[in-house]
């Protein structure tokens, strides 16, 4: 059995039955009251005032008297005062109110429904003056002043041009989708559904990246950079992503990945911080220790933040991050992966630990290599691509495993003795490459060795397609020296760890 076009909005927008029937639409009991003048004249100018004239179900909660609209765009007074002051559905003001009812207004706030005293109802703390009065596409309240509109951490970067900066480059990725599950679908025509009413709504890649900041129904706690917080940075930033000038995109990817270093670390979800005086984690995993002495010294409490209405904002004048603890951060190679790995005069095996072996939890993914001499002469090498590095410095550490992890019984106890060498490109692009010195891993224990400490990269390689930094490790333990050292060679990692300088 089909429902009528009528029926199924009833259906749909008062699923309780609680409208009263009545011959005028909502914009039509607006307008015929002189105390909404105000709030009339304000819907006049959105997209609103055909909804409430039209068939789709809503509660209206209307101002009286006169309105704040200095200097709000037509955008903004849909969504800070028409848009705060309507719900979808039928919310009546009745004795079921007796505990508080949250509801969802139509700019996506929370509204705080509820009966204080008798017959007197509120919403947000503000009185019903005049309640149920019954329309044919819903129910419409008198409110005895505007509702404040409480701006959540996205929407408070759009209200002062002190943060265009970052504003202007997070809002660049907004983008307006349809939303299927609040949307109301129809007919089917030429194979594509239609919908009677359609809910569009702001997509935004960042709110996947740091977090859903649109979102009332999360706790937010955001770092926001000035202008001039933003220009210190952005300078300091970029030295990190220079490219060499072979790369023709160049430019565009230094602005493009310092601009993703800046505001990677900005954004902390409430519901992961365990004890945030001490230590906070942002939403892309920075961990930044005692925040109230390094990030944020200008507050003496994380209550002295801007509130919002799902969380608070920190307004700074500089970016106080490390580089080591932000946007550069460490490079680990598994020396079992084998994209970019190549190796020669052995035979090359990954071992995998068992979680009762006593170096399970000192293992990096509790796997390892075992490179064993392809002859009794051989002295093996193996080379790792090590991507991602900025034009910054770095210390490069290779963790070494005891012998007696490996098979052959005759090495246990023979350090190995190795030279490393490093290949790189400048800032011309031109191949250039550094040699260490014999160095030597303990045989006895888990041995991190430094093979170069404070290496300056001078070409940024950071999400390039090919790989231009290689570390290879090579033997050199010549045929006399075959008693006193080992040329099979037990590799858990390489580590390009960022020199604190």
């Amino acid at each position: 059995m089909c429902l009528s076009c009528t029926e199924a909005w009833e259906s749909h927008y008062d699923p309780d039955g609680k409208q009263s029937s009545s011959n005028k639409t909502l914009w039509e009991e607006i307008s015929s009251r002189n105390e909404l003048a105000a709030f009339r004249a304000v819907v006049e100018r959105t997209s609103y005032r055909d909804l409430l004239d039209g068939d789709q179900m809503f509660t209206v909660f209307a101002p009286q008297g006169t309105l704040e609209t200095t200097g709000l765009s037509v955008e903004e007074l849909e969504t800070e005062i028409v848009g705060n002051h309507m719900a979808r559905f039928a919310f009546p003001a009745n004795n079921t109110l007796a505990t508080t009812k949250n509801i969802r207004l139509l700019n996506g706030k929370r509204g705080e429904f509820s009966q204080t005293d008798g017959s007197l109802y509120q919403l947000n703390g503000r009185r019903l003056t005049e309640t149920n009065i019954a329309a044919k596409n819903g129910v419409l309240h008198i409110i005895d002043s505007q509702l404040p509109f409480f701006c959540n951490v996205w929407e408070y970067m759009n209200k002062d041009t002190a943060f265009s900066a970052v504003r202007d480059y997070l809002y660049s990725f907004n983008e307006l989708v349809l939303d299927v599950d609040a949307s109301v679908a129809g007919a089917v025509v030429d194979g594509e559904i239609t919908y009677v009413d359609s809910v569009v709504v702001t997509a935004n890649e960042m709110f996947r990246r740091i977090g859903q900041l649109n979102s009332e129904d999360s706790t937010y706690w955001m770092v926001l950079p000035t202008n001039t917080a933003w220009r210190k940075a952005y300078d300091r930033v970029s030295s990190f992503y220079t490219y060499s000038v072979k790369n023709a995109d160049r430019d565009s990817l230094q602005r493009l990945y310092t601009q993703m270093a800046l505001v990677n670390d900005l954004v902390f979800s409430r519901s992961m911080q365990t004890s945030p005086a001490d230590s906070l984690v942002s939403t892309t995993g920075g961990v930044f220790r005692r925040p109230l002495r390094t990030l944020l010294p200008e507050y003496g409490s994380f209550d002295e933040g801007q509130p919002c209405s799902n969380g608070r904002v920190f307004r700074v004048d500089t970016l106080r991050y490390q580089p080591w603890e932000s946007w550069q951060r460490p490079i680990q190679v598994e020396a079992e992966n084998t994209r970019g790995r190549e190796y020669t005069l052995c035979e090359l095996y990954k071992r995998n630990l068992n979680v009762t072996s006593e170096y399970y939890s000192r293992v990096s993914d509790a796997s390892y290599i075992e490179m064993v001499p392809s002859s009794t002469s051989a002295n093996p090498t193996v080379t790792f691509s090590v991507p991602d590095v900025l034009s910054a410095t770095y210390d490069i550490k290779v963790v070494f495993l005891p012998q007696t992890m490996g098979t052959d019984k005759s090495t246990w106890g023979l350090p190995n003795k190795m030279v490393a060498n490093l290949t790189t490109v400048d800032a011309n692009g031109k191949q250039v490459t550094e040699k260490t010195d014999v160095f030597y891993a303990d045989p006895t224990r888990v041995d991190t060795v430094t093979v170069f400490a404070g290496y300056r990269f001078e070409a940024c390689n950071y999400e390039e397609e090919t790989v231009a930094t290689k570390l290879k490790i090579q033997s050199q333990v010549l045929s006399k020296e075959r008693s006193q050292y080992s040329r099979t060679m037990l590799i858990d990692c390489v580590i390009v760890e960022p020199t604190k300088e």
